[in-house]
């Protein structure tokens, strides 16, 4: 019986270091996988960090290498050139950013707690927009503009913002407000609050995650946004111009920053830190934030 137990044991401890030595194996070969993605995705970005730094005969010689040989950091100086058209950019993104996720929750607010005639084909009709493409509406939205005279003026790119955000937005707030309890409203009724005390006291406190949510999304996506301002600034002035469409003109017009890449690649930097610094700060909140009910214990 001695012997029985013994040749058990030692099959028991064999079987733990098999399976041990497949864990251990499996998790290098997916480390290893991961790691090599991961150069693969940060290489480009490798490359424009270090050229920023380079010095013009390093970037503009044929010689291509990842690592500069002196560095110069002035060429970030080129964003000084930009500061107005910075603002312009700032101005843009900081109106979109509020009154985006903030119509789409006075829009949503009706269509989640309360009850009206035409209430479900009022709603259809804002998610078969959804359908639509953008480019379709492109052509539309500029000549209106053209016609009330916003083409050539930073309006162009915020008077969208104070028309309910967007159906996507709308449809993500009111799935959002259909999860808090209908006796909030009741109660607040019943001690004599408006509906519009209901929706900015109750309601919007608890919806701040997917605010912000939104929020966020917008500021990167008018951050990052080229086609607009090419749309509907490019008649207008240069003190109109955004900073991606002033970049553009540069870049197209002067054969200075065509051929001096160091500078190029350190606007591009400048350029790509805000939507970055954005995500690394709110990522949990990004991807989370939806995902917390209405109500906190």
């Amino acid at each position: 019986m001695t012997t029985d137990f013994y040749t058990c044991s030692t099959q028991l401890i064999s079987s733990s270091r098999r399976k041990a030595r497949k864990t251990a194996l499996d998790y290098i070969v997916k480390y290893a996988v991961a790691l090599l993605l991961l150069c693969v995705v940060l290489l480009p970005v490798a490359f424009m960090l270090f050229q920023s730094v380079m010095s013009y005969p390093e970037s503009s010689g044929l010689e291509m290498h990842l690592f500069p040989h002196s560095f110069q950091p002035s060429n970030y100086k080129i964003i000084l050139d930009y500061l107005s058209q910075l603002g312009n950019t700032l101005l843009v993104v900081a109106i979109n950013a509020f009154f985006i996720p903030l119509t789409a929750c006075i829009t949503a607010f009706p269509f989640a707690r309360a009850k009206f005639i035409g209430k479900k084909v009022a709603f259809a009709i804002i998610l078969a927009t959804v359908m639509v493409p953008a480019s379709v509406l492109q052509i539309p939205t500029y000549t209106m503009y053209a016609t009330v005279g916003l083409t050539g003026k930073l309006a162009s790119l915020w008077i969208q913002s104070f028309f309910g955000g967007g159906a996507l937005n709308i449809f993500l707030v009111i799935q959002f407000m259909r999860t808090l309890p209908k006796e909030l409203d009741e109660a607040a009724l019943i001690d004599g609050a408006s509906l519009f005390r209901i929706f900015a006291v109750i309601i919007m406190p608890l919806v701040f995650n997917v605010f912000v949510y939104i929020c966020i999304n917008t500021v990167i996506a008018q951050w990052m946004d080229f086609q607009g301002p090419l749309m509907y600034l490019a008649t207008g002035s240069e003190k109109s111009y955004t900073l991606a469409l002033k970049f553009y003109v540069d870049y197209t017009n002067s054969t200075y920053l065509s051929d001096h890449y160091n500078e190029m690649m350190a606007m591009v930097v400048c350029m790509s830190l805000p939507p970055v610094a954005l995500f690394l700060v709110f990522q949990q909140r990004m991807i989370g934030g939806i995902k917390i009910g209405g109500l906190k214990d």
